[in-house]
């Protein structure tokens, strides 16, 4: 089979590197996948680039076009509008492709026009929703406001500044034309998680519309435990601090990972992660006396670690490879987000083994299940998500444990001895519960299975 995979980017941001993965697992299945691209990054590898020219004139008008409207730069990302766009139905490929998949493909690149082109044509198309723009008017990701639910449509819309009756006018046009557009016969929306299925659905403009989940394709044979037994050395001194007073030497460390592109991005909630942890300080002093938490990512605003009373290490941005490490190290991997549609580091440090402990509210349900494979905190709040963390750690403590105690009596890597309810807490159970559901291969045959 023939297949096109529309993405702006090849190979930068989340979306693009999800949709390159799906491209080579479909690759691997023997079918010519391909992705149509307008950035192509480093390395195009396989993929088709549509003319510069053509995409960089159609991004620079749409930009300006919302700047000239009333949307202020901070927020011309925030927002699409779909009017402009590559005629992509004219690409060779994508004509003589057997079926679509359309994935994040905004600002610039697919049109909404170009769009009801190639819906025209009457071939299977897959819209793998990698954000909720399909469901409101303009913006990609609506957050808490609920206007995309509201009749009349997106009015209102708090990311312009000024021109409001125009605004508004721009929400009604958008909205109806991907009304008529989600509502063809021939085209199937994908989200990746139950929670983002369910947002969707609260739209006027996808209401009644079939939405599959589809979680992304996860590359499973790079993110795995270590090879050998857990690191039983004392936390390693960081930013002036050791996590590991007196009397605490022998045992083993209890790291925690936070990983994010942008920590202190408000979504990611990096103020109640400190609050959860200072109050497993103040409940739990000798296990937070064993505890270290290895923060990764951009950061602008340190101000929330100032408080923090745990060890830590702020490492910044970190290659796969350093990353893997961490993981692999890490007793629990922490993520307090407000939402998420997936949850990508849950998954890659559940993988290595660490245990996942996140709030429940989006796509991480998806991932987690609590007390099988991580623990949800059941209420958003920082003594919620402190009493999930401390239940982890505390299972990682017992595990580690009685891994050590096997280790001495030379069954190194044994689960014997260990207590059953904990054993699919164990780094190999962990891997396994990623790999049954989010390998490429799988995901890929999902897709697959829907397009024929």
């Amino acid at each position: 089979m023939r297949i096109a995979l529309l993405s702006t980017n090849y190979d930068l941001g989340g979306a693009a590197i999800v949709t390159l993965r799906l491209t080579q697992a479909l690759r691997a299945l023997g079918h010519d996948a391909r992705m149509v691209v307008a950035r192509p990054g480093a390395s195009a590898g396989s993929a088709i680039v549509v003319p510069k020219g053509q995409w960089l004139k159609a991004f620079l008008r749409e930009r300006a076009h919302l700047w000239l409207h009333g949307v202020p730069r901070k927020n011309l990302f925030k927002l699409s509008t779909g009017l402009w766009g590559c005629a992509l139905e004219q690409d060779l490929f994508v004509a003589s492709a057997d079926a679509i998949i359309v994935n994040w493909a905004s600002q610039g690149f697919l049109s909404l026009s170009s769009l009801k082109a190639l819906i025209a044509i009457d071939k299977p198309i897959v819209y793998a929703m990698h954000d909720l723009w399909p469901a409101t008017a303009l913006c990609h990701l609506p957050g808490t406001c609920a206007r995309y639910t509201e009749n009349p449509l997106c009015h209102g819309c708090p990311l312009f500044s000024g021109h409001r009756k125009y605004a508004d006018r721009l929400a009604d046009r958008i909205a109806a034309e991907k009304r008529a557009i989600f509502s063809a016969d021939n085209l199937h929306l994908v989200a990746m998680s139950s929670w983002q299925r369910r947002e969707a659905l609260r739209s006027a403009i996808l209401a009644g519309k079939e939405i599959t989940v589809i979680p992304h394709a996860f590359p499973i044979d790079f993110f795995t435990p270590a090879p050998a037994a857990p690191d039983i050395q004392s936390p390693a001194k960081a930013d002036g601090r050791s996590s590991a007073p007196t009397g605490t030497e022998a045992l083993p460390p209890l790291h925690i990972v936070m990983a994010a592109a942008r920590l202190d991005d408000p979504v990611k909630d990096l103020p109640a992660a400190v609050e959860a942890l200072n109050i497993l300080a103040q409940e739990q002093p000798a296990l937070a006396a064993r505890a270290h938490v290895d923060f990764v990512g951009t950061i602008r605003d340190t101000s929330p670690l100032s408080s923090l009373t745990i060890g830590y290490t702020l490492h910044g941005p970190l290659d796969a490879d350093a990353l893997r490490r961490l993981y692999r190290r890490a007793a629990v991997v922490l993520s307090s987000s407000k939402y998420e549609t997936m949850g990508a580091t849950l998954m890659e440090g559940m993988a290595c083994g660490a245990i996942p402990v996140t709030f429940g509210d989006a796509g991480q349900a998806d991932i987690v299940t609590d007390a099988v494979n991580g623990f949800i905190a059941p209420v958003h709040t920082p003594a919620s998500l402190s009493f999930a963390l401390q239940t982890a750690l505390l299972t990682a403590a017992e595990l580690r444990e009685a891994y050590a105690e096997s280790a001495a009596a030379d069954n190194a890597g044994s689960t014997n001895g260990l207590a059953e309810n904990l054993e699919s807490f164990f780094p190999a159970a962990l891997h396994a519960s990623v790999a049954e559901r989010f390998s490429p291969e799988s995901i890929a045959a999902r897709y697959l299975k829907l397009l024929q």
